[in-house]
């Protein structure tokens, strides 16, 4: 047997690089998206969303302020159910919670597809807070090494 099958074997489909890698790529465009297009607000990450909230307080803009509250709880909150769910749903059904929460992303975005640019930006911004959350929870190694999809700093992290 080869050097490169027996790798194959020793980890997990949700640790090889190619899933990594797509997860990294969707959580840039998460970031992007909601940044440039629903509402001004990084919702792959919650750093900016500290310091444009703290911003906003050191300006006295206390409505400003707040308004950064709505991402950085709905993030909390998919850290929360990332953590909660996955022992009920291993107990009760045949699949794996990695591979159930690929699905519910992809549900997500496609429901988010059909969001008209009226709504309010919220909707998005919660729903993809969520499920980053939940991504950067659930997801923590490749490989054996510990790794993050989400934000681009622990890339130039794990490259250096």
């Amino acid at each position: 047997m080869k050097a490169s099958e027996t790798n194959r074997e020793i980890y997990l489909e949700c640790e090889k690089r190619h899933i990594f890698l797509l997860l990294m790529f969707v959580g840039g465009f998460y970031g992007a998206y909601t940044y440039s297009c629903r509402g001004g607000v990084f919702c792959n990450a919650q750093t900016a969303n500290f310091v444009l909230f703290s911003m906003k307080l050191g300006q006295g803009e206390w409505l400003g302020a707040l308004y950064y509250l709505i991402p950085m709880s709905a993030y909390l909150l998919g850290s929360m159910l990332s953590e909660l769910l996955p022992g009920p749903i291993r107990r009760r059904y045949m699949l794996r919670w990695d591979t159930l929460l690929i699905g519910i992303e992809m549900l997500v975005v496609l429901l988010l597809g059909f969001i008209p640019d009226s709504a309010p930006f919220q909707i998005s911004q919660v729903a993809v807070n969520l499920i980053c959350s939940m991504q950067y929870n659930t997801f923590r190694q490749a490989r054996g090494i510990p790794m993050a999809t989400t934000f681009c700093t622990n890339h130039l992290r794990q490259l250096g």
